[in-house]
């Protein structure tokens, strides 16, 4: 189990002040009517969610009231969902109403049907190093085991998958991309310590034009992905192996925090405006 540090506390407060700025520069006084969204089953208030800055950003508020809503987003930090129906006789738009399942197994079951290859190995055969890490979401528990083990030592809570090498001069690249109901708006490039590969610890975050990081093929499988797995809005985690320079989707997460830690101001400006500027094209038109 992950313990908490002060330094984490301090970076989380950071993050805080840091997106308090980002919301206060990309606020834009809008005079035409507002659309009213619901947050089921709970609003987003902590300013770090990437949806939270949409509400700021854009001619939207909240509403409590599904009758007034005009756009319906399921907000769920859980692994697994089980929503209700919300109805209120209009036609609303719905946010990742049925995109219900973000655990690691589910991820890479979806990612095998698109791509044609698993992230997913057996801990009882000879795969030499493996990594074991949580089902949930957000658990950042990874840990490099030497396989085979015993099947009495077998966790059902966890899930073994290959160790992709993403490892470049001491540094782990994990590329973050943002999608919005039908597209890649950007891509985020982010640097973690070898040591913290599996943590939440990100060093240094930039944006990078999504063409330079995959090819057209990819791209055109990331979408099948998305499409595929029904995400709306939110973010994937995507590692390239050095050695085999396959793309593997090991994370994806409909709640996300952005844009990332350590990332220049005028980039996570850039950001918000770049996903406020499709999310409007895209629900609120």
């Amino acid at each position: 189990m992950s313990t908490i540090t002060a330094s984490d506390v301090i970076s989380v407060l950071r993050r805080g002040f840091r997106d308090i700025y980002f919301l206060a520069s990309c606020f834009e006084y809008n005079r035409q009517p507002k659309k009213k969204i619901i947050c089921y089953p709970r609003r987003p208030f902590n300013p770090l969610y990437t949806i939270a800055k949409v509400r700021w950003g854009l001619p939207v508020k909240f509403t409590s009231s599904v009758h007034e809503a005009d756009l319906e987003v399921y907000f769920d930090d859980r692994t697994n969902s089980q929503f209700k129906e919300m109805t209120n006789g209009k036609n609303t738009q719905t946010i990742n109403k049925n995109c219900i399942n973000i655990s690691k197994s589910h991820v890479d079951r979806i990612f095998k049907e698109v791509f044609g290859y698993s992230l997913i190995v057996s801990p009882l055969e000879d795969n030499y190093l493996i990594i074991e890490k949580s089902e949930e979401n957000a658990k950042h528990d990874g840990r490099i085991i030497l396989s085979p083990i015993s099947s009495r030592l077998i966790d059902h809570s966890k899930v073994y998958q290959k160790v992709i090498n993403n490892i470049y001069n001491d540094f782990a690249i994990d590329y973050r991309v943002v999608w919005v109901k039908d597209e890649i708006v950007l891509t985020y490039v982010k640097y973690a310590l070898k040591k913290d590969r599996f943590k939440s610890k990100t060093v240094y975050s930039k944006i990078e034009a999504v063409t330079k990081l995959f090819s057209k093929s990819e791209i055109k499988l990331i979408k099948s992905f998305c499409r595929n797995f029904q995400l709306d809005f939110g973010e994937l985690d995507i590692l390239r192996d050095r050695n085999t320079k396959k793309i593997y989707i090991v994370d994806v997460n409909k709640t996300a925090w952005g844009p990332p830690d350590k990332i220049k101001l005028q980039d996570g400006k850039k950001a918000i405006q770049l996903i406020n500027k499709k999310f409007h094209q895209s629900y609120l038109n």
